[in-house]
């Protein structure tokens, strides 16, 4: 196996694509209640339906503080604070309006 994509649950795909641009996605497939995401090799599933659940992922990026600084700006207090781990990574939560939690985190300095 070489990748994971995950798979949230959405129920306004045109407000989850522009959420998720905001944090460096672009939408590079859209299907009836189907949204598919990129962001260089990462890719991202939406699906709107009521068996899919919310759900939790991981992304490593380059600049955590600029991707929290526009997710903050576009939905306020959905973020949480930006903090330093003791396993060497600055990272911070991020819950979308759908209840899906995505962590990011980027090497500390």
């Amino acid at each position: 196996m070489l990748t994971a994509v995950p798979v949230l649950a959405a129920t306004d795909l045109d407000r989850t694509a522009e959420l998720y641009s905001a944090a460096g996605f672009d939408v590079t497939g859209r299907h009836d209640g189907y949204l598919v995401l990129h962001a260089g090799p990462v890719e991202l599933h939406f699906a709107q339906d009521q068996e899919t659940t919310p759900g939790a992922c991981y992304f490593h990026v380059t600049d955590v503080a600029t991707v929290r600084e526009r997710l903050e700006a576009m939905v306020a207090g959905s973020t949480g604070p930006l903090g330093d781990t003791d396993y060497g990574l600055r990272e911070f939560w991020f819950t979308d309006p759908d209840g899906n939690r995505v962590r990011f985190g980027s090497p500390v300095s």
